[in-house]
């Protein structure tokens, strides 16, 4: 007896592990299956049986509007698993679930939930001396520049975009371009999600274009998802997109910068240099002066710029002399 009651607790617990998260379904039939692939001797009607016996102990989800019926576990039912979340891996869902959102496909997202409500449970069970339960206020991640409000995301709109991108399909969309009333549609083909700061983009082509494009999620007002497949350029790499100058982060020209800072300014450069031949040469006891090779971009500018007096660029000369009209439009605002 002992025997046949460990048979069936491990068939059925094989079973549970079968059953997909609502709105996915399996079929007694397809369990069946399952089972007898993993080597299990039972016939269809036990399954049946023991499909019923369990919906009043674990909360599953019959759909029996059409046969064969369907088993699904519940949307938000409890995560099942043996064995349950360690404190390690509780943690590691919350800080994916604080951290990661904007970058997930929603779908992922919906598959993880009880997962994230699993780990808040198991952290939030802990004394507040356990070291875990201490450490979500232990750590922070800070931007290094002005911190900005995000903006608001029209959450449908991102779910579709999303699972669109992940199942490389077009999407039919309602966009609003910035200063503009007008809501314009285009049917675009997704090619990469970008997360800069606190501003998501959308990778794409637009229709029949082969020209990359860039747009701000938050200005999406409505999305489709079309059952036409994604037309990826052939040579396209998000990677190589951003390298080539998009976002104000890349761009094919190097340049050898020259820069003397105020050593209250350019310390920090010690810890985290500009490249890896960079090198730094301390002139004087207030001034250090600072040589690398870097990419002639938008963002190296508005980095310097951000130092105001505490940098003066030195090299090369079309960077020095863009520099110095900034300086002077200034002095000419603020006089």
């Amino acid at each position: 007896m002992e025997k046949v009651n460990h048979e069936s607790l491990h068939r059925q617990w094989q079973m549970l592990r079968f059953i997909p998260r609502y709105p996915l379904k399996i079929t007694a039939n397809q369990l069946h299956e399952k089972l007898l692939s993993e080597n299990y001797s039972v016939t269809k009607r036990t399954i049946e049986r023991d499909l019923l016996a369990l919906l009043d102990s674990f909360p599953m989800v019959l759909d029996d509007r059409d046969k064969p019926y369907g088993w699904s576990w519940a949307k938000d039912g409890a995560v099942l698993d043996l064995p349950g979340l360690s404190n390690s891996e509780a943690l590691t869902f919350n800080l994916v679930e604080q951290h990661l959102k904007p970058i997930l496909p929603a779908s992922t997202l919906n598959q993880l939930q009880p997962f994230f409500k699993t780990a808040s449970k198991k952290l939030n069970s802990l004394s507040e001396n356990s070291p875990i339960h201490s450490w979500l206020d232990k750590v922070r991640v800070i931007q290094p520049t002005q911190t900005l409000l995000a903006p608001v995301i029209d959450s449908e709109a991102h779910r579709i975009v999303s699972e669109s991108l992940l199942l490389d399909k077009q999407i039919k969309v309602s966009y609003k371009k910035s200063g503009e009333e007008k809501i314009a549609e285009y049917v675009i083909h997704p090619l990469g999600l970008v997360e800069r700061g606190q501003m998501n983009y959308l990778v794409c082509t637009f229709s029949h274009y082969k020209d990359v494009r860039t747009l701000a999620l938050h200005r999406f007002k409505s999305a489709e998802m079309l059952d036409e497949p994604c037309q990826r350029p052939d040579d396209f790499s998000l990677d190589k997109h951003i390298a080539s100058g998009a976002f104000g982060f890349g761009g094919e020209e190097q340049i050898r910068l020259e820069v003397i800072f105020k050593k209250s300014a350019g310390n920090h450069l010690f810890d985290t240099p500009l490249s890896t031949d960079q090198k730094i040469t301390v002139t004087d006891d207030e001034h250090l002066k600072v040589t690398a090779t870097v990419i002639n971009t938008e963002q190296l500018r508005w980095w310097l710029l951000g130092f105001g007096e505490l940098a003066e660029v030195i090299a090369p000369i079309k960077l020095r002399e863009s520099m110095a009209r900034t300086a002077h439009s200034l002095a000419d605002i603020y006089k």
